[in-house]
């Protein structure tokens, strides 16, 4: 036992075991031949430990001091002096795993000066405690009582329970205290009962909770405190698996929904081929048993008969390279990350995971990287797997066996490409196999790169093996195109297609399909089929028919933000997936005569497209501009500088964007403990205060947190 008493060491002159009549005896002994010094008694047991020092002068006990420490179910450690470390003490001494040793020329006035209060009655041995070998008077009846209760009083100290009200009980008389004392073990037992929940609580990232309410456990007196505290926890994890087998059951729909995209041919398509092919089809045939090619370049036939399990690779999309991929203010890293794979596999990023939204090039690029890599190194192999077919393929392989095959499938692979990461949360059991495989191959210095919608973190029942696997490469991220990307990217699909359309045109469909790049593409060939069956010229007023059903959500959130009137002093939490009605709600006050700002992880420049006149901007960034002011990703940077603009401004608002970025340059606690300061500087000014954040990029308790603090308006 580790202890802070330091007692100074005498000459040992005895040792002995405990047991009943030990100490009886060495005191008897002591008395006799006028002794001076001090008993220590040990105890050390699997959970507890204590230490005991019985001060003698001349023969008589005169001073005791006790220490006690306990290790389970809590850390325990308490130091006791006077009468009620001798009662500790006596009661050590007669277990017969205590150590009783006898010190011999110690001062007693060192034991004077440090404990004071540790100074016991001259007569500390009372005849009922301790005998003699001379006849003594039979304790009374209720002494007995009395002693026995406060056996049990120690008893349950020792345990690690708080026994104030028990000591209080004592000095009404032995009746008030069994009565106290039945009701404490009744509450010591549920106190019991809830440690056992706690011990069996899953965790779920509620470690801090769970410990704050185990701190409890000692107090009879926080029971219903204790109670309503599990109660609350038990509900938090009870919606947090339902919200996880929601987000599960979601990225099955997801993968259903893709299987159906996939089987229906785009009409619009389909007619353009027609009208603009002028040479018939050429049917392909399988040279191995003479039937009809698929779509794909594969034989249906053979396929079948080689493999139990469905085919999970494709070929690569060989008209998706680097050349013609469009690199916006919100690609370039990415873009350059994958040329840089491209250039060196396995040398630079590995692996790499490229994530955003749906349509914005991330299967682009994927691919761009496979078909560079082959134009470089002819005999490389590349494997190009969508997740929710590897998925399918790992649930028909119901053996051992069967997985072997895939994995050896993969073994040869120089480069393996990865599409729709997410799906993969769909199945434990592909989660396991693909970490083995991305495994075996990062070992062998092969590349790998992976595409998914949202950061690993936020993809729920995703492996934890699997998400520490992929952080340790780079991780990048795809944003929408802005106004000047999607002018590019309008044409250079106008050209590819020999379509020709004039600068308004392009202005006109690039402002109405903001979205991704995959619509932007899908609005072209629909043009092109549109007016190819209706023998109608391409103007304005052909495409906006055509556009016409992507208009009613847009209209329906621009009415939304017509009836909203921010008010000062005010905050409001803009749920979208980008930053652009908070930016239209800024722009409208700023024509009531407000000044803005925007802090913004958007390059500047997208954002004063959407102005008339731009208000200040500040890009969260971490890089230096010689063109743009910026502000590093510092809360006690960014919430000096909005109260200088507050301060500054009578009138002002003040758009935040990046929220996420923040989290990820800090944690959500520190971001929340700035949001609130932020709140509550503006609750008290005449600025308003609008936080621009996609739900998409955070977790589902966050927005929950975020909503509870703010106004919302949801525009997702």
């Amino acid at each position: 036992m580790v202890t802070d008493l330091r007692i100074p060491e005498g000459i040992i002159v005895r040792t002995a075991k405990g047991g009943t009549d030990s100490l009886k005896g060495i005191l008897n002994d002591l008395k006799q031949y006028s002794f001076t010094g001090y008993v220590r008694v040990t105890l050390e047991k699997e959970i507890m430990s204590s230490v005991g020092y019985l001060v003698i002068e001349q023969g008589i006990p005169v001073m005791a001091v006790y220490e006690f420490e306990k290790s389970k179910p809590r850390e325990l450690r308490r130091i006791y002096t006077g009468e009620k470390s001798l009662r500790f003490i006596l009661e050590d001494s007669q277990d017969r795993g205590a150590v009783i040793e006898l010190h011999s020329r110690v001062s007693t006035e060192e034991f004077e000066r440090r404990f004071p209060d540790a100074r016991i009655a001259e007569t500390p041995l009372p005849t009922r405690t301790l005998k003699t070998k001379e006849a003594k008077p039979e304790p009374e009846p209720e002494e007995d009582a009395v002693n026995g209760q406060r056996e049990i009083i120690e008893a349950w100290r020792r345990k690690g329970f708080k026994v104030d009200t028990l000591e209080e009980a004592m000095e009404d008389g032995p009746q008030t205290l069994n009565k106290e004392l039945s009701a404490f073990e009744q509450d010591a037992q549920r106190l019991k009962q809830f440690e056992v929940v706690l011990n069996n609580f899953p965790v779920m990232g509620h470690e801090k909770e769970i410990d704050e309410i185990r701190a409890k456990l000692d107090d009879r007196s926080k029971i219903a405190e204790i109670e309503t505290d599990i109660e609350f926890l038990q509900e938090k994890i009870k919606r947090k698996i339902q919200r996880r087998k929601a987000d599960e059951e979601s990225i099955k729909q997801e993968m259903e929904k893709k299987k159906r995209e996939e089987k229906s041919a785009d009409v619009y398509d389909l007619i353009l081929r027609y009208q603009t092919s002028t040479e018939e089809p050429v049917e392909k045939t399988c040279p191995k048993c003479g039937g009809l090619m698929n779509g794909d370049g594969r034989c249906p036939k053979c396929s079948a008969a080689e493999t139990v399990a469905p085919e999970f690779t494709r070929p690569l999309p060989a008209d998706m390279k680097f050349d013609n991929f469009v690199v916006g203010a919100g690609s370039k890293f990415p873009a350059a990350a994958a040329a840089a794979v491209a250039e060196n596999p396995s040398k630079t990023y590995n692996p790499l995971l490229i994530f955003g939204g749906s349509g914005l090039g991330k299967t682009h690029l994927l691919s761009a990287i496979g078909n560079h890599i082959k134009s470089k190194s002819k005999g490389a192999k590349v494997a190009y797997v969508p997740a929710d077919r590897f998925v399918e393929a790992i649930g028909h392989a119901q053996d051992e066996q069967s997985r072997l095959k895939i994995r050896e499938d993969f073994r040869a692979a120089d480069l393996l490409l990865v599409d729709d990461m997410q799906f993969l949360a769909a199945s434990e059991e592909a989660q396991v196999e693909m970490a083995h495989i991305i495994d075996k191959l990062i070992d062998s210095k092969k590349q790998v790169v992976l595409t998914s919608d949202r950061l690993p973190a936020q993809i729920p029942a995703f492996s934890d093996r699997l998400n520490s696997r992929i952080l340790m490469g780079l991780t990048t991220d795809l944003q929408p195109p802005d106004m000047e990307t999607r002018i590019k990217i309008l044409r250079l699909k106008a050209q590819e297609k020999n379509l020709k359309l004039s600068d308004d045109i392009l202005a006109y469909i690039a402002e109405r399909v903001s979205t991704n790049v995959r619509e932007l593409e899908s609005a072209i060939t629909k043009i092109i089929a549109f007016s190819s069956i209706m023998k109608l010229d391409i103007d304005l007023n052909l495409i906006s028919d055509i556009l016409k059903p992507l208009a009613p959500v847009q209209e329906t959130r621009k009415e939304i933000m017509k009836e909203v009137k921010a008010t000062a002093g005010h905050c409001y939490l803009v749920e979208e997936e980008r930053p652009m009605y908070s930016n239209v709600l800024l722009a409208r006050k700023m024509d009531e005569g407000y000044s803005g700002l925007v802090i913004t992880r958007m390059n500047p420049k997208r954002i004063r497209d959407e102005f008339k006149v731009a208000p200040e901007i500040l890009w969260l960034t971490d890089k230096d501009s010689s063109q743009e002011k910026t502000v590093p990703p510092s809360l006690e940077m960014i919430i000096h500088t909005i109260g200088e603009f507050i301060e500054k401004e009578d009138n002002g608002m003040v758009v935040l964007d990046g929220i996420q970025y923040l989290i990820s340059s800090t944690n959500f606690e520190a971001v929340l403990r700035f949001l609130r300061s932020l709140i509550d500087e503006i609750s008290e000014s005449t600025a308003i205060l609008a936080i621009s954040v996609s739900p998409e990029t955070l977790k589902p308790q966050e927005v929950s947190i975020l909503e509870r603090e703010m106004e919302v308006l949801n525009l997702t």
